[in-house]
């Protein structure tokens, strides 16, 4: 049986800390398992109160459960623990509203992969992610 994508988002959402990021999933595609999410700006995602800047914290966040999700979708699973997770940071993400697109890169018995790349409200490119986790049952 599938599990509908939506309503697992919607449980995702109920964790103190996926509520607060306020990460909305905008679209998904079961079969190329990808997913996307539009992530509204929030005053406390950033670095400093008096510069520019979205904290890397807030991005590698954003990075970790959007790689999962996408498995999740891919994968017909609710979640599964990180094993690792590495990113480059490619420039300051601006001030503003975030979207995030994570797509599976590998679908395995026991360890899956995913990537994501994070886009400004510039629309400009800031950070890339790769998430590996664990999928054995």
């Amino acid at each position: 049986m599938e599990i509908d994508v939506e309503r697992l988002w919607r449980g995702w959402r109920r964790s103190p800390f996926h509520s607060f990021l306020e990460m909305d999933l905008s679209e998904f595609d079961r079969e190329a398992g990808t997913v996307s999410f539009s992530i509204p700006f929030k005053e406390g995602y950033k670095r400093s109160p008096k510069e520019e800047g979205i904290h890397g914290g807030v991005l590698a966040s954003i990075i970790d459960i959007a790689a999962d999700f996408a498995l999740a979708v891919a994968m017909n699973r609710i979640s599964f623990p990180t094993i690792n997770l590495r990113i480059d940071y490619l420039r300051m993400a601006a001030d503003g509203d975030l979207t995030a697109h994570a797509r599976t890169i590998k679908k395995g018995r026991t360890v899956s992969v995913a990537d994501v790349e994070i886009f400004d409200a510039k629309g400009r490119l800031c950070a890339i992610g790769r998430g590996t986790y664990a999928t054995a049952e």
